[in-house]
């Protein structure tokens, strides 16, 4: 896989550089978000590492720029403050996973992996979709809104084609967690309040339909 690093420090850069070498990945490496967004126009990249401070700008002004091209792009975020006001906007703004620094490397090249292995893996045929909005294409994991493609990250993709191919159903924000972060993010339910939050102002006025059921999770309700 070809993996991007993004981080202003030249000793993070290289531990994570050559931990990922090691783990028989493809890297590149950038010290600010120019050189990143330079890259990024000559490159294709399965998945980057981003720091939230950098020189010429934040992690926080920098994920949208780098989904504009590859909305489903992976981005595990790096930050040296272990602030819950971080993690919730790096989240809200498409951050896959987060670390705080200082960081096991072998943990981060875990990380990886299981992001990695989420995108990759075949999913089990998907069940029809019938609904007079939304359609999911499962074999190009696009879902459409009147016909226009949706722009999801790999996450949201995956959160709206499972509450579209189980209408009316209530998910617990565990199970929704399980089923879509996996474990890594077992009893950090915030980051299903996000998600959904993220989803219902992409689909517009169809987002009412994702109703919360206090207390329990959510369910998809039919138009």
């Amino acid at each position: 896989m070809h993996i991007l690093v993004i981080d202003d420090e030249a000793s993070i850069r290289h531990l994570v550089k050559l931990q990922l070498e090691l783990d028989g990945q493809t890297v590149e490496t950038a010290a600010d978000g120019a050189t990143a967004l330079a890259l990024q126009e000559t490159q294709t990249f399965d998945l980057i590492v981003l720091d939230l401070m950098l020189p010429d700008t934040t992690g926080f002004d920098l994920i949208p720029k780098l989904r504009k091209t590859t909305p489903d792009l992976p981005i595990l975020m790096l930050t040296a403050r272990d602030q819950m006001n971080d993690k919730i906007i790096g989240l809200q703004l498409g951050a896959d996973d987060y670390m705080t620094k200082p960081f096991n490397g072998t943990e981060l090249v875990l990380r990886v992996k299981n992001l990695l292995k989420r995108i990759k893996t075949v999913a089990p045929p998907m069940p029809v979709v019938t609904d007079p909005f939304l359609s999911v294409d499962p074999e190009e994991r696009v879902i459409r809104l009147d016909g226009q493609p949706l722009p999801l990250t790999y996450r949201e993709y995956a959160l709206l084609a499972l509450f579209l191919t189980h209408p009316k159903r209530v998910f617990e924000r565990d199970e929704l967690l399980e089923q879509v972060w996996g474990f890594d993010f077992s009893g950090q339910t915030r980051a299903v309040d996000i998600m959904v939050q993220r989803l219902r102002k992409k689909l517009g006025a169809q987002g009412e339909r994702i109703k919360t059921i206090y207390g329990v999770g959510y369910k998809w309700v039919d138009a």
